[in-house]
């Protein structure tokens, strides 16, 4: 069995990151990649099967630890009672969504990698499991809260993962056009406000 040298795979990571950055994931050279982390193409494949799998080396920590951070932030909401769910059902995000932002700007590297995968599957592993998170906070407040906005056929399923795919992707459109983050936090408030007045069509009887 061929012998790690200490040190290799934080500069195949480091050089990979750069790479995929500079051309994309379908473009990307592996030879390229050992050649400027000083070593060779060998050494990728002692570590990764093949190129995706380097790919997401760089990209799936950032990705689970986002997730994680997005569903810690909605546990906040569903844990709260029935009417402080009716009160602040249109406000609660609004630290929550600083975090959300403030951890794209900080990983925003490993996010434009993740946003631009070409035909890889990982944006869209990723954004499903935002979407089921976000999905299933909707549900839980229509049911804790006794909402009728599913039985009046106001909202469905369907309507929800739309309107939740849309915002989503929305959202990390600030990453695609490499938008300053105090520039990315105005348009996003903006944003959720717009969002957050059609969903009191939904939510509300008589609002429509």
């Amino acid at each position: 069995m061929a012998k790690r040298v200490e040190g290799v795979t934080e500069k195949l990571l480091e050089s990979a990151k750069k790479e995929f950055l500079k051309n994309g994931y379908e473009n990307a050279s592996l030879q390229v990649i050992a050649e400027k982390a000083g070593s060779s193409k060998g050494a990728i494949y002692i570590r990764y099967p093949d190129k995706e799998s380097l790919y997401r080396a760089l990209v799936e920590p950032t990705a689970d630890e986002f997730c994680n951070l997005l569903e810690g932030e909605l546990h906040r909401f569903k844990i709260l009672s029935s009417d402080e769910q009716k009160e602040k059902v249109m406000t609660f995000g609004n630290d929550g969504f600083s975090k959300v932002i403030a951890y794209i700007y900080d990983h925003f590297d490993e996010f434009k990698l993740i946003l631009t995968s070409g035909e890889n599957s990982t944006y869209q592993e990723f954004i499903h499991r935002i979407i089921e998170l976000d999905i299933s906070c909707t549900m839980q407040f229509i049911e804790q809260t006794g909402n009728d906005a599913l039985s009046s056929g106001r909202l469905t399923p369907e309507l929800a993962h739309l309107l939740s795919s849309a915002f989503y992707a929305g959202l990390f459109e600030v990453v695609i056009h490499d938008m300053p983050q105090d520039q990315a936090v105005e348009h996003i408030q903006r944003m959720r406000r717009f969002y957050n007045a059609g969903w009191k069509t939904i939510f509300e009887e008589n609002a429509g």
